[in-house]
């Protein structure tokens, strides 16, 4: 969805950095450029894409639960990534959740919702940060608009529409990444006025 708002905004190039070759698939089905993590380093991948210059704009889209291609996690690095793969001066998007307690975490700074970040590269470079959950009622008509118009299709994310009682077998597909499983939404039964709602994960 940040790849798809980007290119809406205007942007002439944007990559986005994965290792699921079926969201690398979706990626470049909007028109990005699909960078998988697990074939070497995203920030070396971003530079030379971009002459050694970094992208003007970073986004951090995975939150607290980020890990390496091993499966090891660590909160910190898609932001010290983002620094050293965005031009000076240029700006950091946080969309990903980032939480003050993390229940089960793998270092102790994580427990308290702390990361290790390199704030002095990020001095040094002059980048700028916005963080925070989306203020909705801010963008929701503007989007709607964009989705009537056909100017904007978030449904191509969408991978599979299943029955409420099958709700236990999508989320362990999603959770555990299969392929193929990157936006699920469940229809639940109609109601005793004849409404159906739905929800998705």
């Amino acid at each position: 969805m940040a790849a798809l708002s980007a290119m809406i905004k205007g942007a002439s190039r944007v990559m986005v950095v994965d290792r699921h070759p079926d969201r690398l698939r979706l990626a470049d089905t909007v028109g990005a450029m699909p960078i998988d993590d697990s074939k070497g380093s995203p920030v070396d991948q971003v530079l030379a894409l971009t002459n050694g210059i970094g992208a003007d704009r970073g986004c951090e889209c995975v939150g607290y639960q980020v890990h390496d291609p091993q499966g090891h996690e660590h909160p910190n690095m898609t932001m010290n990534d983002l620094v050293k793969s965005v031009k000076f001066t240029g700006g950091i998007g946080v969309v990903g959740v980032f939480t003050a307690h993390d229940p089960a975490p793998q270092d102790p700074l994580y427990k308290q919702g702390e990361i290790v970040f390199d704030h002095g590269l990020f001095w040094f470079k002059g980048q700028t940060i916005g963080v925070g959950q989306c203020n909705v009622k801010a963008y929701n008509r503007r989007l709607r608009d964009l989705i009537s118009a056909g100017r904007a299709k978030p449904s191509f994310i969408v991978s599979h529409e299943l029955r409420l009682g099958e709700a236990p077998k999508a989320y362990k597909h999603f959770d555990a990444r299969d392929d193929g499983w990157t936006k699920v939404i469940l229809k639940p039964a109609a109601s005793s006025a004849g409404a159906t709602c739905q929800a998705d994960l």
